[in-house]
């Protein structure tokens, strides 16, 4: 690989219609705002950037960013191609599960952290003064010291940033016979033996700490062992008693309601809505999608059900666009 320098491929990738200095140079107060979502019972705060600052981060992800190791073997959030069912589906054939989550884990992963996955990995980047540049690739990816919620370089950022982490865990793992797999900040492991998850929670949490970083905290109140013989529930796909991934019961009853609504014509459907018809085709589109990159068996299901130019014209309708004030 030959590399060259960041403002090099800077120009080689926007050719002066984006200024290098700025990049470098602009105060990042003036490239975001803060915002806060969720109902009022769970308001979290999120960064929103904006358009100035999107175009830096994208070119963060595509010069540095992309190419840090992950652990393609469990990671399977934030990269293309994959998703949560290659997440899940690893634990098809277990009998045993343990599922737990990290808390506030983008506010966790601070910046000494990123310093490291960033420093450590740029032999893999074709960008040839990453070290030298470090101060200000840190000051527009991490805000607060942390990553912030909502900025386009937290999500893949923080895949790199637990590297060593998942390395260690999945050595521990394949020793004890556990399978280990990861999707952002949710952790799932599995076995075909009951005891070689006895002291599985706090082995993870010491893992986090010492090939983490000590800010980094299991959410013990959502911690959880299951079994098969019980409703085998991962990260909203189920596991049926044959091994088999597949979309929960709840959408298969949402999604066939809304094509049987949808099959009775306009009056019927708008009905059965409770927002408007663009929103009740972008609901069916986005399950439709959902579902074939899950279960393309129950897909094939649905199109003998309601006709397949029906189901297919909704799976690929794009989405409508966002309306402007």
């Amino acid at each position: 690989m030959t590399k060259k320098t960041l403002s090099q491929l800077f120009e080689a990738m926007y050719h002066g219609k984006h200024n290098f200095h700025e990049f470098m140079s602009e105060p990042l107060q003036k490239l975001y705002c803060r915002a806060e979502i969720g109902p009022a019972s769970y308001r979290r705060e999120v960064l929103i950037p904006d358009k100035k600052l999107k175009i830096f981060h994208s070119f963060l992800n595509l010069v540095i960013i992309e190419f840090l190791p992950l652990n393609e073997n469990v990671v399977f959030s934030y990269r293309k191609g994959f998703g949560v069912y290659d997440a899940v589906s690893k634990h098809s054939k277990s009998k045993y599960f343990f599922q737990t989550d990290v808390s506030s884990f983008f506010s966790s992963l601070k910046r000494e952290l990123v310093h490291k996955a960033i420093k450590d990995g740029a032999a893999n980047c074709p960008v040839a003064d990453v070290v030298q540049n470090l101060p200000r690739i840190l000051e527009l990816i991490c805000i607060d010291d942390a990553l912030p919620v909502g900025f386009p370089c937290s999500a893949p950022m923080s895949n790199a940033a637990l590297y060593r982490f998942d390395n260690i865990l999945e050595k521990h793992c394949r020793s004890q016979g556990l399978i280990y797999t990861r999707y952002s900040d949710d952790i799932v492991i599995s076995c075909n033996q009951k005891e070689a998850l006895s002291q599985i929670e706090d082995t993870v949490q010491e893992m986090l700490h010492v090939y983490g970083a000590p800010d980094l905290h299991l959410n013990r109140s959502k911690s959880k062992y299951f079994q098969v013989g019980g409703r085998i529930k991962i990260l909203g796909l189920m596991i049926l008693p044959n091994g088999k991934v597949t979309v929960e019961s709840k959408l298969k009853r949402e999604i066939e309601a809304l094509l049987y609504s949808h099959s009775l014509g306009r009056d019927a459907f708008l009905a059965a809505l409770p927002r408007d018809e663009d929103h009740g085709i972008a609901r069916i589109t986005g399950c439709l999608n959902y579902i074939n990159s899950v279960d393309k068996e129950y897909l094939e299901k649905l199109r003998r059900k309601f006709g397949a130019t029906v189901v297919d014209t909704l799976l690929h309708r794009p989405l409508p666009k966002e309306k402007t004030q």
